[in-house]
């Protein structure tokens, strides 16, 4: 069996990639390898940038004969039941969703299963991701997973989403995040860095993205040792 995982950063899947020891297979290519109870695990990771990000994923789907794809990353909450930490599971594959629910369950990681809304610009504040959780129908919003699961759809591969909350629905982004339509993290480290009034903000933020990242590691890695288990 061969397994794709694709995450914005290594720093989302940081767990997974300690206890796989993923190797990067190109020097000129995002992608990583190893193996896992003799089945293959490939992690592309797609960068921060919409566009770049479609183009590695179209292209890692095309190279990789993949038998199922493990969507990870971060996500905001858009249910105020919904605390940072927390993961999401999406899938249109009721045995996927049972799987990582089992999993997760056997692991004692809190989690929700529901829809993601995937959009092209970050939603910033509690009134945006109000009327978005009203307008979706969604429980979180991300900036691929949607993307991924349609790519994956066209090629028939079971796709599952997997998401660490990383900030509830009343947390007010725009004071770090306003008026970047893509998020760089140079270009925000900077803006932080020359506007001291948004530094507990931003510390608040990184912590809540490190609990997310770590929480969200520990979910897929106990998903991805299930599956090998299970699968022929």
């Amino acid at each position: 069996m061969k397994i794709g995982l694709v995450a914005e950063v290594k720093w989302e899947v940081r767990e997974v990639c300690r206890q796989l020891k993923l190797k990067r297979l190109d020097a000129h290519d995002p992608i990583w390898g190893a193996e896992l109870s003799g089945h293959v695990i490939r992690l592309c990771l797609s960068g921060m940038v919409p566009a770049v990000a479609e183009e590695r994923v179209n292209r890692f789907l095309d190279s990789d004969k993949l038998d199922l794809m493990l969507c990870c990353g971060l996500a905001g909450a858009l249910r105020p039941d919904i605390d940072v930490g927390e993961l999401i599971v999406q899938s249109a594959e009721p045995a996927l969703v049972e799987s990582a629910e089992a999993a997760l369950e056997r692991r004692g990681i809190p989690y929700h299963v529901g829809p993601l809304v995937t959009v092209a610009t970050p939603v910033l504040t509690p009134s945006a991701r109000r009327e978005l959780a009203a307008t979706s129908g969604a429980i979180a919003v991300d900036m691929e997973s949607q993307t991924i699961a349609a790519l994956c759809r066209e090629r028939g591969i079971p796709c599952l989403a997997m998401k660490g909350v990383s900030d509830n629905l009343d947390d007010d982004l725009s004071p770090i995040l306003g008026g970047f339509e893509i998020i760089r993290i140079p270009r925000i480290a900077l803006h932080v860095l020359w506007r001291p009034h948004t530094w507990p903000l931003a510390a608040r933020l990184a912590r809540h993205s490190y609990v997310a990242a770590n929480r969200l590691g520990h979910g897929v890695w106990a998903l991805l040792s299930q599956v090998s288990q299970s699968a022929p």
